[in-house]
């Protein structure tokens, strides 16, 4: 298993969020919390293509992504400014850059059988219903039957696509493969760290991150690849070079594509062959 670099994205904006559709497009959401605006970024994860850059939609600020669906980003705005409670279903096509519906009345639950499953709240209960997901025409009402819904949704989640990723673990030495020990030990015995050691395995290729202290008393957060075969460092980089707290969850496998997220505004995704 090799390590390659595929392609690499910065911006003078804050990411803020991933996401990955099921057709291998990777969505940035970045935010300028000072100027209150939100931009998303897309690109085509296994041609390392840009699909499009820095787009706004109406809402600059107080809107988000509820999920991606076949080529469709589904946004949702907000009840309240700085209130968690969403409103709307905004349906935005990834390939011609642009919405093809919106719903005013109802609200996102979850997408399932090329159908937006929403809800639209009464004063004593909620109303269910399914819209087509390419056009936001009604397809069923499911009235108030809250039992259909989740079960509905439970299938839903089976479909997710979580066995495409590989998330970080805390490295635990008791826990863990001695290859694995043997190899973070190596690199950080020397080292005052702090924090957790993040790490995964994809094949004979170890990842891992930590942060450990540096002169001014700042934190440096560093990632590292090791091949387990030849017990050797494929890749050593600095992903924050001070910092004064712990940055988790910097790197994760999708599919055979590692992606690392550095200064928080920038990514790089990285072939894994």
């Amino acid at each position: 298993m090799k390590l390659k670099k595929h392609f690499s994205y910065k911006s003078k904006y804050q990411i803020w969020r991933l996401l990955i559709s099921d057709t291998n497009k990777l969505v940035i959401e970045l935010r300028d919390v000072d100027k209150k605006e939100v931009f998303f970024s897309c690109y085509n994860l296994a041609k390392g293509k840009k699909v499009f850059d820095l787009l706004q939609i109406e809402e600059k600020y107080w809107i988000g992504i509820e999920t991606l669906y076949k080529d469709m980003i589904f946004f949702h705005k907000y009840a309240k400014p700085d209130m968690p409670g969403h409103k709307q279903i905004i349906g935005f096509d990834i390939a011609s850059k642009s919405v093809k519906w919106t719903d005013s009345s109802n609200s996102f639950l979850f997408a399932y059988n090329d159908k937006i499953y929403c809800c639209r709240q009464n004063f004593e209960s909620r109303n269910f219903s399914a819209l087509n997901y390419r056009s936001g025409i009604l397809e069923e009402s499911l009235g108030d039957d809250s039992d259909k819904i989740n079960q509905l949704r439970l299938e839903s989640n089976k479909l997710t696509g979580e066995n495409n990723y590989l998330f970080t673990e805390q490295w635990q030495p008791e826990l863990s493969e001695p290859a694995i020990n043997k190899a973070i030990t190596k690199i950080i015995s020397s080292l005052d760290i702090v924090g957790n050691v993040e790490y995964t395995a994809f094949g004979n290729l170890l990842f891992f991150s930590f942060h450990s202290k540096i002169l001014n008393g700042n934190l440096m957060n560093r990632f590292f690849a090791y091949n387990l075969s030849k017990q050797e460092i494929v890749l050593d980089d600095i992903l924050n070079v001070s910092t004064n707290s712990l940055i988790p969850d910097s790197f994760f496998v999708f599919k055979n594509f590692l992606l690392v997220l550095k200064e928080k505004n920038s990514i790089i995704v990285y072939q894994l062959e």
